[in-house]
């Protein structure tokens, strides 16, 4: 990633190599790699339709455009700022006729987010349950760092309700809520599966992609860790393919797969 300043406290940040701009305030939410690898690992083809929940300025869901020609992505964003962002960052990258932004709560969701409708739903929740650690003084930070009105499990329930029968839901999230997350998809009758994302080799993982296939049954497959950096800090073979040549991250690979 890389950032050039703009007016008004905007900052223009390059994803996946230059094929996507993104918008961003200079002291707000910055995007990380979490939203990238969550749109790498988005299971899309060509001619499906899509959706980013709580998707800010766009990143993770004009990633996923980006890499998959005809697919199309709805993003949802509860913060009207952010959403206007994202529609510009859309049209930087020349994506708008693929990406369109809805300004709406999932807890009270507008009438273009239709249940059922989306053949894969893709989110990274705000990670820390309220009352945890402190709120960031910036509003925009705060919202996406710490739950609000919505828990965790509002989240899962909307994204699932979203997706159509044979859908996916994908998620990124600190991987010491992976219980949490694990414990409400329990009921949920899909294949899941989960990959741990590691900083480096020997490391803790800090976060955690979860992808549950509605309509498929199965005990929950936990896959292999993605090794992100080596130990010089260079982000790792896989990580680097991902990251800067928009490839995807295929959770079903038979690399990712334990025996």
């Amino acid at each position: 990633m890389s950032s050039l300043c703009q007016p008004g406290g905007l900052t223009k940040t390059h994803l996946l190599g230059q094929r996507v701009t993104c918008l961003q305030s200079e002291n707000g939410f910055r995007v990380a790699i979490d939203a990238l690898l969550l749109a790498a690992a988005v299971p899309a083809r060509p001619g499906q339709i899509t959706m980013d929940v709580g998707c800010g300025t766009g990143a993770a869901a004009l990633c996923l455009a980006a890499r998959i020609r005809g697919v199309h992505v709805t993003g949802l964003e509860i913060q009207p700022d952010l959403a206007e962002l994202a529609r510009r960052s859309a049209a930087l990258s020349g994506l708008s006729a693929r990406v369109d932004v809805v300004s709406g709560d999932l807890l009270d969701p507008p009438s273009d987010v239709t249940a059922g409708t989306f053949d894969h739903v893709f989110a990274n929740p705000p990670y820390l349950k309220p009352g945890t650690g402190q709120a960031p003084a910036n509003q925009a930070r705060a919202l996406a760092t710490i739950e609000g009105d919505a828990s965790l499990e509002n989240w899962l329930e909307f994204c699932l309700a979203r997706t159509t029968p044979s859908g996916t839901v994908t998620i990124v999230h600190r991987h010491d809520r992976m219980a949490d997350i694990l414990e409400y998809l329990g009921d949920c009758h899909g294949r899941v599966a989960v990959m741990s994302l590691i900083p480096k080799q020997g490391a803790a993982p800090k976060r955690v992609l979860v992808q549950v296939t509605k309509g498929q049954e199965g005990p929950i497959s936990h896959l292999q860790g993605l090794i992100l950096h080596e130990d010089d800090r260079r982000y790792s073979n896989k990580a680097e393919g991902i990251l800067r040549h928009a490839q995807p991250l295929q959770m079903w690979d038979p690399g990712y797969v334990k025996e």
